[in-house]
């Protein structure tokens, strides 16, 4: 099951064309893409996950009629709040509070606004998996792009991968199974996108609680 409906050489290309007209953006791809392939502590929330969040980005920014100049390197900086020790519920915070320090760190130069402006996309791209309420366009299209990865296929597999990062038990990733209908898009693109791949996340989730009842350790 793809959710995203483009070929790849298709997106990949596009993602080439953002890179060679934007300079920063191409000092934003480049110095994220090391900071986290540096980050091994990271296995879920790392530059895989960051690279598919902006082919996402890609093709909801577009298809809405975003600012890909604040689209872009917002989703592709989305996470840094993880490389200043931040956790999973204060991240967005974190990263958006840190991104001047992580730009001049980088040696990547951005005006205050356009720093504000990606700072807003930042602190809200968790979107209803954490009751944010991201503000314009472009907040909208990051949070959705992120969230994205929480359906079809590729959610099960990036929600594994969290589990392994955040140690959390069974029980809490079986939770998924009802969360996930729980979770809104914010772009008609994005709501366009995810269906039929939340049912499928919860079929999984479903099987997996049936699959592993008999080993639950009894807590009482």
């Amino acid at each position: 099951m793809k959710l995203i409906n483009l070929d790849a050489a298709v997106l990949r290309n596009k993602l080439q064309g953002y890179l060679q007209g934007d300079e920063q953006y191409k000092a934003v791809f480049s110095y994220t893409k090391q900071r986290f392939s540096e980050a091994n502590h990271l296995p879920a929330h790392n530059w895989a996950h960051a690279y598919r969040d902006t082919l996402n980005a890609i093709v909801i920014g577009e298809a809405e009629g975003a600012d890909m100049k604040v689209v872009l390197p917002a989703i592709t900086m989305h996470d840094i709040g993880f490389l200043y020790g931040a956790d999973g519920r204060t991240h967005g915070a974190v990263g958006a509070d840190k991104l001047g320090e992580y730009l001049k760190d980088g040696s990547i130069v951005y005006s205050k606004e356009m720093i504000e402006k990606i700072a807003n996309c930042i602190r809200t791209h968790k979107g209803s998996m954490h009751n944010e309420k991201p503000e314009g366009l472009e907040a909208k299209v990051v949070a959705d792009a992120d969230l994205v990865e929480k359906f079809g296929p590729i959610g099960v597999y990036q929600n594994i991968r969290t589990f392994a990062e955040f140690n959390w038990p069974l029980e809490k990733n079986l939770e998924r199974a009802t969360e996930i209908f729980n979770l809104t898009l914010e772009t008609e693109t994005g709501k366009s996108i995810v269906e039929p791949g939340r049912q499928f996340v919860a079929d999984f989730y479903k099987e997996l609680s049936e699959a592993t009842s008999p080993y639950i350790e009894d807590a009482t």
